[in-house]
């Protein structure tokens, strides 16, 4: 008799494992904890912070160098609106001679103005400030492509916009 009951006992537990599984793999989805439904703003803001934090000194790091380049970037601004004001006489005496002379003189000065720039801007652009904002900026990608791939993080920030947080 204990021999049938252990085996209808183990038949029991096989067949309520095999029901439930599928209950329980839902509610183990990727990313999903127990209690996800209840979690308040707050909760989430919680447990989404420490993923704010590893991406804050990359944030910093990245703000400060578009700084430097913002700054560089107005004084070279400032230095060639001077230069354009300083052509600009020589675009209206061009306008009033009738020999053309002053004409040619301002176009050849703005053709070398305009090249002036265009190799400034590369320069610019090779610069190792641009290179260093450029490494910054891969280095924040690749980190928020493997916040992306984290299940959890995505389920937390799937709860936050169902919830609303943060609209207020």
């Amino acid at each position: 008799m204990s021999s049938i009951f252990f085996k209808s006992t183990i038949a029991g537990c096989a067949l309520a494992c095999v029901l439930c599984t599928p209950a329980l793999g839902a509610q183990e989805a990727p990313g999903v904890k127990s209690g996800d439904e209840a979690m308040t703003c707050e909760q989430i803001a919680t447990e989404l912070a420490p993923h704010a934090q590893q991406l804050q000194p990359n944030l910093q790091a990245l703000a400060t160098s578009q700084q430097e380049q913002y700054a560089v970037a107005r004084h070279r601004l400032d230095a060639r609106r001077k230069e354009h004001e300083a052509l600009a006489p020589l675009a209206t005496a061009g306008a009033l001679d009738p020999t053309g002379a002053s004409k040619r003189a301002y176009q050849a000065a703005a053709t070398a103005q305009a090249a002036k720039e265009k190799s400034e801007n590369e320069a610019d652009a090779n610069s190792a400030l641009a290179k260093h904002a450029n490494a910054q900026r891969e280095q924040l990608a690749v980190q928020g492509q493997q916040m992306q791939a984290n299940a959890r993080l995505q389920r937390l920030m799937q709860l936050a916009q169902q919830r609303g947080c943060g609209k207020r």
